[in-house]
């Protein structure tokens, strides 16, 4: 990265930041799934290996281009019930979170970095299908569509 970085690096490592806030999220959402629910834990258990892999890529593109990684949070906002239907209605909470973020990062103009949010997205809305989400028209925009 040069000693001054463009406004689209700007934006590409602010965007590379969120979604890996996202992804740690994920990670400690699916790892309390996974503890609290026998019905959902392989599942849970092959989302969590898909969100550390994710982690994992964002955080070694943030490395690349000289930014520190955000670091995780110590605790994050988890679901009050721990029945099989608030943990599958968590579960599909936090890939439209993760989706979200992958949409924000395709907006920037490193191709690399577009065909990994793509990707992502792509991932992210079929884990929420399996979920039990319902498709929506436009995977990764609050309320399923633009302006929603």
């Amino acid at each position: 990265m040069s000693a001054s970085p463009t406004p689209e690096e700007d934006a590409a490592i602010a965007a590379l930041q969120a979604a890996l806030r996202a992804e740690y999220a994920a990670i400690h959402g699916y790892g309390f799934i996974g503890a609290r629910s026998r019905e959902t834990r392989a599942r849970a258990h092959v989302d969590l290996d898909a969100h550390r892999g994710l982690r994992d890529r964002l955080r070694a593109e943030l490395v690349e281009r000289d930014a520190e990684p955000v670091a995780a949070e110590s605790a994050y906002a988890l679901p009050e019930q721990d029945d099989t239907g608030a943990l599958t209605a968590f579960a599909v909470r936090l890939e439209e979170t993760t989706a979200q973020a992958y949409l924000e990062l395709s907006a920037v103009p490193d191709q690399r970095l577009r065909d990994l949010a793509a990707r992502s997205l792509q991932s992210a809305t079929v884990r929420s299908l399996v979920w039990g989400a319902q498709l929506a028209a436009f995977p990764g925009f609050p309320g399923g569509a633009p302006g929603a």
